[in-house]
C-alpha cells in the first residue's frame, strides 16, 4: 500500500506566511537529555510535517507559526475520510486441517 501522507496544513500554511522548511526550523528549538537547547534541522522538521508528528510537536510548531492548534488541521468538509482501504483481504490457515481460508470484505459508505 502506497504511503500516504498527513492531511495538515502546515506546509500551507507555511506558504501562506512565505516561511521555508529552514525559516520554521530556526523558530523551534528542541532541549537534548541534558537540558541543552538546540536548534532543529530542516530535514527534522520536514520528517515531523510529513510524518505523524506527536501533539507536543503540533503544538511546538502552532506555536512557531503563531497559529492556533486548530488550524494546521482541515476543515472536517475537505478531510480525506478514505484514508483506508475499502477493500480488505486476508488469508489465514484452519488450525484443525491445515486448509488455507481466505477472505475478502468490502467497506460501504
Amino acid at each position: 500500500m502506497k504511503k500516504r501522507r498527513n492531511n495538515l496544513r502546515i506546509t500551507a500554511i507555511m506558504q501562506e506566511q512565505g516561511l521555508t522548511l529552514p525559516d520554521l526550523a530556526e523558530r523551534l528549538t528542541t532541549k537534548d537529555k541534558d537540558g541543552n537547547v538546540r536548534k532543529l534541522t530542516s530535514a527534522a522538521i520536514g520528517a515531523r510535517i510529513n510524518g505523524n508528528p506527536s501533539l507536543s510537536n503540533l503544538y511546538d510548531i502552532a506555536e512557531a507559526l503563531g497559529v492556533k492548534i486548530t488550524e494546521l488541521f482541515p476543515p472536517e468538509d475537505q478531510c480525506n475520510k478514505n484514508i483506508y482501504p475499502s477493500e480488505f483481504k486476508i488469508q489465514t490457515i484452519c488450525p484443525s486441517c491445515g486448509a488455507k481460508i481466505s477472505a475478502s470484505v468490502t467497506a460501504e459508505g
